[in-house]
């Protein structure tokens, strides 16, 4: 996969820039079926939720991005969903795959806060 999908999916501009716009318009959009499933499945445990989160923020290192994008990945097949087709190619650059990641997991955050305060 190259550069020129993100181009012209708008993902990064013209200018070599990344749009942060498109990148949490997608996923924002992809978290919200995986947080569901990760509570439903779980029950609601935040021990489990915990270490989720805690392996999304601690391999959110240049060493570790790409492997845990295809952890998420590995994830949503394992969960039944299907990865969104606009989301895969943030893995082709470093810069959007480092924003895709920072913004997958505080979406993800806030998901699972709504989620806790619901049951208060």
């Amino acid at each position: 996969m190259n550069n020129n999908i993100l181009l012209d999916r708008g993902i990064v501009l013209s200018s070599g820039e990344i749009s942060k716009d498109k990148i949490n318009l997608v996923a924002g959009a992809i978290t919200q079926p995986f947080a569901e499933m990760v509570w439903v499945t779980t029950g609601g445990d935040m021990e489990t939720i915990n270490r989720l989160t805690d392996i999304l923020v601690s391999m959110n290192t240049p060493a570790d991005r790409g492997k845990l994008f295809k952890i998420i990945k590995m994830l949503y097949g394992l969960m039944g969903l299907q990865f969104s087709e606009e989301a895969e190619p943030m893995g082709a650059d470093p810069a959007v795959l480092e924003y895709f990641i920072f913004s997958f997991t505080a979406d993800f955050g806030e998901i699972i806060k709504d989620y806790i305060a619901e049951i208060e």
